[in-house]
């Protein structure tokens, strides 16, 4: 009852984009190569942006990869919010000694935030960061760790994207699907996924796999299906209907099984 009590004086976590992302908390969005998770990433980012501060740590795309994604053929220029402050992150070619490279990007990730005064980022993507097999909780842990202590140094919200592994398509999205999935499923507060629509390569679905702050919106018998569409030099989902996600995942034929 105590908890309770001390829990009722604090401030109500803000949900900050329509279910998929709470307050205080660290999201993890995986999917396939070539989906559309930083595409959704930076529209969630722009969404948040109106009310707060973002800075996008954005280890994939150059500068002009981002600008042409984000013009009409590298002009008229989308105008993102003053609030959206996109970070990139150069693997160096040495660190200072007696520093590791986990340490080296904290401190630069630290840097960052202090700077700004920010309290949501987002990191696209973690397997940029980790050498080896991020498939082996021993790769990934030590900087997952320090990004879940700065979560609570510092009172941050974190969304953090991650590749899967290689996935049978003609099934549903799995927990068991994201790289170090059990490892990173202790670690995650919410975790959600993009998947294809089976019967249109122009759709995209995004289906809730974990949330601890409350029952997911969007599950299984209710996931939101999206076009990937360019308006206004801003490439971005663009909302199509929800359904169940077995309407959208294709089985698999003898022909199928004969052509892999």
């Amino acid at each position: 009852y105590n908890d309770l009590m001390e829990a009722n004086k604090e401030p109500i976590p803000r949900d900050l984009y329509y279910g998929l992302m709470n307050e205080g908390e660290l999201t993890i969005l995986f999917a396939d190569t070539g989906i559309g998770k930083s595409i959704f990433a930076y529209q969630m980012a722009e969404h948040i942006s109106q009310t707060a501060q973002v800075p996008y740590l954005d280890l994939e795309l150059s500068k002009k990869q981002f600008e042409k994604r984000y013009s009409n053929d590298y002009r008229e220029h989308y105008q993102f919010n003053s609030n959206f402050l996109r970070v990139e992150f150069q693997r160096p070619f040495f660190v200072p000694d007696g520093v590791s490279y986990d340490d080296y990007f904290m401190q630069s990730l630290v840097s960052a935030i202090d700077g700004t005064g920010a309290k949501i980022v987002i990191v696209d993507n973690m397997t940029r960061l980790i050498s080896g097999d991020t498939d082996k909780a021993q790769s990934a842990k030590p900087l997952m760790d320090k990004l879940n202590n700065l979560k609570f140094e510092k009172g941050l919200t974190l969304l953090l994207l991650e590749h899967n592994k290689k996935t049978d398509p003609h099934r549903p999205i799995q927990l068991t699907d994201l790289q170090g999935s059990k490892m990173r499923t202790n670690f995650a507060d919410a975790i959600f996924s993009i998947g294809r629509n089976s019967f249109d390569p122009n759709q995209r679905y995004v289906v809730q796999l974990k949330c601890r702050t409350d029952e997911a919106i969007y599950n299984r018998e209710n996931v939101s299906v999206y076009a990937v569409v360019k308006e206004n030099s801003l490439l971005h989902f663009k909302y199509n209907k929800s359904c169940a996600e077995v309407e959208l995942v294709k089985e698999q034929t003898e022909g199928d099984i004969e052509d892999r």
